[in-house]
Order: C-alpha cells, then structure tokens, then sequence
C-alpha cells in the first residue's frame, strides 16, 4: 500500500525523503517500481544497507521546498511530543508547495487491540501483558488508555485519532486510508494512512 500510494503521489524525477528509513528498504522497493525517483533516507538508529538511497545525517541538511513526497511510516507512535513538533516544522519547510506528507502508524483501539496485544506476548514469551483487564476492554471500545512515559519501544495507548488532530492543525489532511482493507472502519483496522498538503496550498 505504501508503494502503491507514493509511486503515485510522486512526480516524474521527483525526490522522495523517508523519515526513519531503517536500512532502507522501503526506498530500495519505491526505486524498482520508480527508477526516475531520488531516495533520501534519515534514520538516527539504524545503518544504510541500499547503495542507491541517500542518507541525510539529519532534515536540516534537506534543502527547503525541495521534497515532492515525505514519508514517516510506522514511526510517529514512537517519538516524544517535542520530536513529532520537530517533525512537522521540518516537514512543511522541505516540501515544495504542491507536495504530500504521508504517514503511517498502528491502530491500537477498537477489535485489533486484543490480537496485537496476543501477539507481542507470543513474541516475548511472556504470559504478562502491557495492559490491565481494564485497560484492554477500554481500548476494545475505543477509549482512550493512557500512554507510558517511554514511547520508544511500546504501542500502549497510542492513539491515531490524537496524532490526526495534531497533524490537522499544521497540514491539510487530503485523504485517509485504513488497512489492510481500505473500506473497513478504523475499528476493525490494523493500520491508519494520512495524505497531508502543506495548508499554503489549501
């Protein structure tokens, strides 16, 4: 879906810059699909494994309204109220005006909760959950759990309805889109897909 929604939103030659990159998969997979397309990366934990993807040491050496795509997928969840603040500034200056900021992030309320909290216990081989009973039906029900103070390696209370009402008030949210099935309400979705244009275009 994020190849599909980029390849499509980027113009011909553009450049696509994705906010925590990771090695650089994503950019390698939107360069086969697009080969006319210049891949920037950034990511502040991971190292490059792409020859052919750029990596920027930070957003501030990215040239304002030089980007046709910004990409943040699966990454907002993670930052501190100052980062996600510093990701938006940094965002609308590197964006050419007729641009798009998409980005990407879990849902964790409504009928997924119970399945993904499932799953992390699986993975880490424990019978303890993040969660309380308590804390487990409110989310199944779409209210709000409150976040721990490190959001760096959980999901616990992170909510997409949130993060849409702060990113409305600094960019033109054009479209959203759930997944895996586009047509499914946000309670019975995995994941939550925002369009942003910079709002001098609006």
């Amino acid at each position: 879906m994020a190849i599909d929604l980029v390849s499509k939103l980027c113009a011909n030659c553009g450049t696509v810059v994705d906010f925590g990159a990771g090695p650089g998969l994503f950019l390698h997979t939107l360069g086969e699909a697009r080969p006319d397309v210049t891949l920037i990366g950034h990511d502040r934990f991971m190292v490059p494994a792409f020859p052919e993807v750029k990596y920027a040491e930070s957003l501030d050496s990215v040239a304002s309204s030089s980007v046709d795509v910004f990409t943040a997928f699966e990454v907002c969840e993670h930052l501190y109220d100052h980062e996600l603040d510093a990701l938006l500034s940094d965002a609308a200056r590197i964006l050419k005006p007729n641009s798009a900021f998409v980005i990407s992030v879990p849902i964790m309320y409504g009928l997924a909760i119970g399945p993904k909290v499932s799953n992390w216990m699986i993975r880490s081989r424990s019978l303890k959950s993040e969660y309380s009973p308590a804390e487990l039906f409110k989310a199944m029900v779409g209210i709000r759990v409150s976040r721990p103070e490190n959001p760096r390696t959980t999901h616990k209370g992170f909510d997409f309805r949130e993060l849409r009402d702060v990113v409305s008030r600094h960019f033109v949210i054009d479209a959203t889109q759930m997944s895996p099935l586009p047509i499914a309400p946000w309670w019975m979705s995995l994941q939550f897909f925002m369009i942003c244009r910079p709002k001098s275009t609006a």
